[in-house]
């Protein structure tokens, strides 16, 4: 009885169009948006507007310790933006590598 839905699931796998998108939690998600100038935001707000723009909630940023001592954002609303990679104004979308430095919110940018 195994075998057969083994079978079936793997005829079905095969009859599907490989160029074709399937459906999944990020399919609403836009194509492309314009990168806002974030510095000077809460992380975890700049982080959030990504994703709003991307109209994708499961769309990543990374980001780093500016002042390059290497510390962890744990808690990303406890950092502000100081830097970030792609200009405001630039074109972003879903293949887009978005990068914040950061420094705790008490602290002064590098």
């Amino acid at each position: 009885m195994k075998l057969t839905a083994l079978a079936v699931l793997l005829l079905a796998l095969a009859a599907c169009n490989p160029g074709e998108d399937l459906p999944g939690p990020s399919s609403g998600a836009k194509h492309s948006a314009t990168m806002p100038n974030l510095v000077g935001s809460n992380l975890q707000k700049a982080q959030d507007k990504i994703q709003d723009l991307l109209n994708d909630p499961m769309y990543l940023t990374t980001s780093h310790d500016a002042t390059g001592q290497k510390r962890q954002q744990i808690d990303d609303s406890n950092w502000k933006v100081c830097t970030q990679n792609v200009p405001a104004g630039q074109q972003i979308g879903m293949k887009s590598t978005i990068d914040f430095g950061a420094v705790k919110n008490n602290e002064s940018c590098p």
